[in-house]
């Protein structure tokens, strides 16, 4: 695990550099909700320290529902773990088994998903529907890969 720098005291260093990152763990839809998908094992190389939030994993977007709040099909969306967000917020939400990317609102009894893209309506679900809502995690950041096909 280490080794000994010849003509140092105490000279030693790290043979391996432990892998430092973020967990990318799926794809989520800026679209309508889609079937979410996990893919857990892949890093994205970049310091946690860089977005706010103790338990960050990221997702890559797929769709243009977030185009207008500069979230891009292909981009990587760094999220902390947390089940609770205020209004207006942006979100990863799971509707059932399906992800979306949303700002998210509490108005009366209900659950609205606005999307940041004037084509695509809001999603509405009321109290009285049979649909689980939940909240894994808020969007705390962006990550664009320029080199990458999208």
């Amino acid at each position: 695990m280490l080794n000994r720098l010849p003509g140092k005291a105490r000279g030693l260093e790290l043979k391996y550099r432990p892998v430092v990152g973020i967990p990318l763990v799926g794809h989520i839809a800026a679209g309508h909700p889609q079937i979410a998908l996990q893919d857990p094992g892949e890093i994205v190389p970049v310091s946690p320290e860089m977005f706010p939030g103790s338990d960050l994993f990221a997702l890559r977007v797929r769709g243009e529902s977030m185009k207008d709040a500069g979230i891009l099909p292909g981009d990587i969306a760094v999220m902390n773990r947390q089940n609770e967000v205020a209004d207006g917020e942006i979100a990863a939400v799971l509707l059932n088994d399906e992800a979306t990317l949303k700002h998210f609102y509490r108005l009366g009894g209900a659950v609205i998903l606005r999307a940041a893209n004037r084509a695509f309506p809001d999603i509405v679900i009321r109290n009285d529907e049979r649909c689980s809502v939940k909240i894994p995690g808020k969007y705390v950041g962006l990550i664009r890969d320029h080199g990458s096909p999208r």
